[in-house]
């Protein structure tokens, strides 16, 4: 599983935009195009498009690095209902987490038949693996060279994986990811009180590179900070990686609750939830000049071969998640496995 700062071949993203956006579908559409276009001034994006919206993307997006492909999708969220693209002996395959459906209002497990995973993997002719347990890419990040960062709160969640006899939850999953080349597991405690994840690691932790994290952290006095969240800071800053190096743990702070254009309980204003384009790191600003200044220096520090890209996006913001949330990255033939012996298998 590469770490996002790898070299990527494309990047997945959706242009279904849902009815649950109502009056803001149009300013949702419009930042997403935004940021389509923003990354696809450095590598290609694939855009999964609706059978009905193909004509509409094709005026938007022709002439530049984008290619329309017609597909089956229902919601833009493509980081939590896409398979993580990762590097096997064999190429690239997909890992389907059979992950929540978050395009219904009642969100449900795709636990059997062709996944929506399943069928990306043949569109795109890679290699395909299911894993036996639930999860969402943005529950995940790694530094690609076998560590792995997650929290408890999302993945021990009844919802994703219920408890069971015999091995704990916890060691039935370390487990499985061994088998997709993961070597050294960080578990962060998260946010169970984040009403649509249940504290993905992707809202506010972002791997620089081997060794090296940036965490948010809130200074606000209008805000409370998450109630695990100086917790994880000690989880981390003690953790080690698959080569027994300690983390270096730098920080990123939120922006201010006086300057955010919107509220409401899936408002997710942060600076971390990025994608690491080939030659840039693309993320949210929000008005709030001073922190996002920091927030860009602190970024340009982690990444400094990169050009740092911030863009308003609060209206997509106002639904639960950032760039990152709506991007997929597909790794470049180039990268190397860590462990060539990962099966990859075109059966369900």
């Amino acid at each position: 599983m590469p770490a996002d700062w790898e070299s990527h071949s494309a990047c997945l993203m959706s242009w279904a935009v849902p009815d649950t956006w109502k009056d803001w579908r149009p300013h949702v559409r419009k930042e997403l195009a935004a940021i389509i276009q923003t990354i696809s001034e450095y590598e290609t994006v694939i855009l999964l498009t609706p059978s009905a919206l193909v004509r509409d993307a094709r005026s938007r997006f022709e002439g530049g690095n984008v290619e329309i492909v017609e597909a089956p999708v229902t919601d833009i969220w493509m980081r939590d209902a896409a398979p993580t693209f990762a590097i096997s002996g064999k190429g690239i395959v997909a890992i389907d987490w059979n992950p929540i459906d978050f395009a219904v209002s009642a969100p449900r497990v795709r636990r059997y038949g062709r996944s929506f995973g399943f069928h990306l993997s043949t569109l795109l002719k890679t290699g395909y693996v299911r894993s036996a347990f639930v999860a969402e890419g943005g529950a995940l990040t790694t530094d690609g060279q076998g560590l792995l960062v997650t929290t408890r709160s999302c993945l021990l969640h009844p919802r994703r994986n219920p408890a069971c006899s015999g091995i704990s939850r916890q060691m039935r999953l370390e487990r499985e990811f061994r088998s997709f080349g993961i070597n050294s597991i960080v578990w962060l405690e998260g946010d169970p009180a984040e009403p649509l994840t249940h504290g993905h690691v992707d809202g506010y932790v972002l791997m620089t590179s081997p060794g090296r994290v940036l965490v948010e952290r809130v200074r606000d006095p209008d805000v409370e900070a998450p109630f695990w969240r100086s917790h994880d800071v000690i989880l981390l800053k003690q953790a080690r990686d698959a080569s027994g190096r300690r983390l270096h743990v730098e920080f990123v702070t939120a922006p201010r609750k006086r300057r955010w254009k919107f509220r409401g309980p899936n408002w997710a204003p942060g600076y971390l939830n990025a994608y690491l384009a080939n030659g840039a790191v693309i993320t949210a600003s929000f008005g709030d000049r001073e922190r996002d200044e920091m927030a860009a220096n602190a970024l340009q520090r982690s990444f400094p071969g990169r050009t740092v890209r911030m863009l308003r996006i609060n209206h997509v913001v106002s639904g639960g998640g950032g760039i990152r949330c709506l991007t997929q990255s597909i790794p470049s033939d180039s990268v190397r496995p860590l462990d060539s012996n990962i099966h990859s298998s075109m059966t369900p």
